[in-house]
């Protein structure tokens, strides 16, 4: 029901290699090509970010190239460099645009990936992941997986096998395995009942 990552990769593989003469790019789940240079690429983002990576995080990373992958509408990296996407997305851009209010980072928060209307974040400290909207009060209020991996897994479960037309599991079998509670239900119930996939893949014009 839950997959593996390994499994993850491999599915994808089946799903989308065959569509990508098509020229659908950004689906599968890739290999790290240099193992050496993604953990001095991450150390640079940690020391840049002035933050320690949850270990999950960084475990996964050092085997997934993430850097031009979405699922499930989250899209994680977009330029090929996560590692500097993971910079841009928690530095204050050109126009003076942020994603937190105030002067200061929230003290230990990172934003790894972005969706429609979602935004996906975790604390270094804990390792939890949280998804917020721009319309909660707090930032921390709907933690959706206790680490990384957990949400990573539940969230290429679910896409997998509704690409595939398999049963999927229920929204208490998912808030069981990510460890979360009724706080996380809206979210995962987004996800594990859409009965479209909502994901574009990128296409030639």
């Amino acid at each position: 029901m839950f997959l593996k990552l390994d499994e993850i990769a491999q599915k994808l593989d089946q799903i989308f290699l065959p569509l990508e003469q098509e020229g659908m790019t950004g689906m599968r789940l890739l290999f790290q090509n240099d193992v050496k240079a993604t953990a001095q690429a991450l150390k640079n983002a940690q020391e840049a970010l002035g933050v320690n990576f949850p270990t999950k995080f960084t475990k996964l990373l050092s085997k997934f190239d993430l850097g031009n992958f979405e699922i499930c509408n989250v899209k994680f990296g977009s330029r090929g460099d996560y590692a500097s996407e993971l910079v841009r997305l928690n530095s204050v851009d050109e126009y003076g645009g942020k994603w937190w209010s105030g002067k200061a980072r929230p003290l230990n928060l990172i934003v790894f990936a972005v969706g429609d209307p979602w935004i996906f974040l975790f604390d270094c400290t804990s390792g939890a992941v949280y998804a917020w909207l721009f319309g909660d009060e707090e930032l921390c209020s709907r933690c959706i997986a206790s680490d990384f991996e957990k949400f990573f897994i539940a969230l290429a479960s679910i896409d997998i096998a509704r690409l595939n037309d398999e049963a999927m599991p229920s929204t208490e079998q998912i808030l069981k395995f990510v460890q979360a509670d009724d706080r996380a239900l809206l979210f995962w119930q987004e996800m594990a009942l859409s009965l479209i996939h909502i994901s574009e893949p990128t296409r030639p014009y």
